[in-house]
């Protein structure tokens, strides 16, 4: 990387970050603390040879030895926290905070903090990333639970297998391995992380298609063949006379990044609110009868999957670049990822639970939001959602919410938004124990011929 490089340099360089293209020899060393079981360590032995196989010795506190050994056309990348940075971008999203250097190594100084699309909201990041290599020399994650910290005490590099530019370009000669081949070049992994993108402010029509009888369908086709034994796959089938419907919604969309965001019905939302309103300090949600507030959150992560596509750099998806897009008149990214069961996901406006095995992304050029996702299940779509009429003038007070005189607000968790009582919810999960309890006898009673006395 250049000595002035940006953010922009540096999230591509993480992503193609290719160790096993290098001669390598260090020493590693991995520590930390975890709650309730107190402090650990490990210290390892790396060798890496030109053609890209490598040997990994792994000593735990206690003297144990694991020994690993591959090359880099498969098996399980040793010291990943480390050799493998590109599984921090779909969770973190990093600033650089300085230059350094680290066991005789030029290093870029970074900190991470939870993306809106991560699952791990109370951690962060910070580390140094070769500034050649694109590896990490050291990462530390900190949470309220444990701390890990892993780094290399020694390194040395004897150079790359082929032209000393292949970490730097996007057409990457010589050796590639199917685990680590980069699938996005440099402008396509900075659209999808939003590298260098100014703060989301725009607003916009969402609508949402599910297909929620053929996703079932196809599930349930899928189900059978699965190796579950005969006695347990009734609790996982659906049941014949289970009624869920197909949806078709629409609502007002706004977003002004960090910490404002709107939801409102266009039509009947049914049970759920007709707005949901964050100003960045207060979270209204506004039902016909009541108002409840909370403190600010962030976006629920149906919505943030929208303004956030990083997700789709997650190792879960086989995602790959699939050409340009136009989506209503906006330039866009198609992307489309694969996999045999990917990561639970639900409808931004239903909440209804999707389950496929492809989706199809069209990524916003200006905005770097998706302007259209079609999630499929066995080559048929069931679930689509886009944005039309996408404007970037937005005023802040479209965030603000003032409750209609005389509507009763409520403060409290979900339980409380119901605006029932406590001994009313109190009932109403005891008759719901004892509901599921006889529908789980009913289920096995159907499914199952009973043996007669003697029969």
């Amino acid at each position: 990387m250049p000595s002035q490089a940006g953010i922009g340099d540096l999230i591509p360089l993480m992503y193609r970050a290719r160790w096993a293209s290098f001669s390598l020899s260090g020493e590693v060393r991995a520590h930390g603390t975890e709650a309730g079981s107190g402090r650990w360590e490990e210290r390892g032995i790396l060798e890496v040879a030109p053609d890209g196989r490598y040997r990994a010795e792994v000593t735990d506190q206690d003297g144990d030895r694991d020994l690993l050994v591959g090359d880099d056309a498969g098996g399980p990348v040793p010291f990943p926290e480390l050799m493998f940075p590109r599984l921090l971008l779909s969770e973190f999203d990093f600033q650089i905070t300085g230059q350094s250097e680290f066991v005789g190594r030029e290093a870029i100084a970074i900190a991470g903090s939870p993306r809106l699309v991560s699952l791990l909201r109370d951690e962060r990041v910070t580390g140094l990333v070769d500034a050649e290599l694109g590896i990490l020399l050291r990462c530390r994650r900190d949470s309220r639970r444990q701390t890990e910290v892993a780094e290399f005490t020694a390194l040395s590099v004897r150079g790359p297998v082929s032209e000393p530019e292949m970490l730097l370009t996007d057409s990457e000669p010589g050796r590639r391995s199917s685990q680590d081949a980069p699938a996005f070049n440099d402008a396509e992994v900075n659209l999808l992380c939003r590298s260098g993108l100014p703060p989301q402010r725009f607003s916009a029509t969402m609508i949402e298609l599910a297909d929620t009888a053929t996703m079932i369908r196809l599930a349930r086709e899928s189900f059978a063949d699965t190796n579950f034994g005969d006695r347990t796959q009734w609790l996982w089938r659906p049941s014949d006379d289970d009624v869920l419907e197909n949806s078709d919604r629409s609502a007002r969309l706004a977003a002004a990044m960090p910490g404002c965001y709107l939801i409102e019905a266009v039509a009947d939302p049914g049970r759920k609110p007709s707005r949901i309103s964050c100003g960045g300090r207060r979270l209204w949600r506004a039902y016909p009868d009541r108002v409840a507030v909370r403190a600010a959150k962030p976006p629920p992560r149906p919505l943030a999957a929208i303004l956030d596509p990083a997700w789709l750099l997650h190792e879960s998806y086989r995602a790959s670049a699939a050409g340009e897009a136009v989506v209503d008149d906006r330039p866009a990214l198609r992307v489309v990822a694969a996999g045999d069961a990917l990561p639970s996901h639900s409808g931004p406006l239903s909440g209804a639970p999707v389950v496929a095995d492809q989706v199809e992304a069209c990524i916003d050029r200006e905005l770097g939001i998706c302007l259209r996702q079609v999630w499929s299940l066995r080559g048929h779509p069931v679930v689509r959602t886009e944005l039309t009429g996408v404007s970037t003038d937005i005023d802040q007070v479209t965030f603000g919410f003032e409750p209609p005189p005389g509507m009763k607000v409520i403060t409290g968790g979900l339980l409380a938004e119901t605006g029932q009582s406590p001994a009313t919810i109190a009932w109403h999960v005891t008759k719901g124990a004892a509901g599921l309890a006889f529908e789980i006898g009913r289920r096995w009673l159907t499914r199952h011929d009973v043996a007669e006395p003697g029969g």
